[in-house]
């Protein structure tokens, strides 16, 4: 699948706001990041990651980016069919899925028949 970035703003609600960080790699707006390194973020490739937040915008290697995590409610790009109240978590590419609990780290607030724009809320 590939990613086509969100076209809408990101942030729905405000929680704790967003944090700027530094992209390990490129990375596009609406992707799921996780720990890249010290003060950085990258898109995972597995569904074992922390899920740290969902960028707000498209950047390059090196650039700023801004995350929104815990506590803001956000879209993202759902993987498959999710529907509202899935507990959801990061899997490849920078997708939110269903996934095993120990990595479920946020909550389908507007879900999708298919894989599209989803609105979750980030637990952290």
């Amino acid at each position: 699948m590939t990613f086509t970035a969100v076209s809408k703003d990101i942030l729905i609600y405000p929680g704790v706001g967003g944090y700027n960080l530094t992209a390990s790699g490129n990375i596009t707006k609406g992707q799921a990041v996780t720990y890249a390194a010290d003060n950085a973020v990258k898109v995972s490739d597995d569904s074992s990651s922390r899920f740290l937040g969902i960028a707000d915008s498209t950047v390059a290697h090196g650039d700023k980016v801004c995350i929104y995590g815990p506590g803001n409610i956000v879209y993202c790009k759902l993987s498959g069919s999710q529907s509202a109240g899935t507990k959801v978590g990061i899997i490849s590419e920078g997708y939110v899925s269903n996934v095993a609990d120990y990595s479920s780290q946020a909550i389908v607030v507007a879900g999708v028949t298919s894989t599209g724009d989803g609105i979750i809320l980030i637990l952290g």
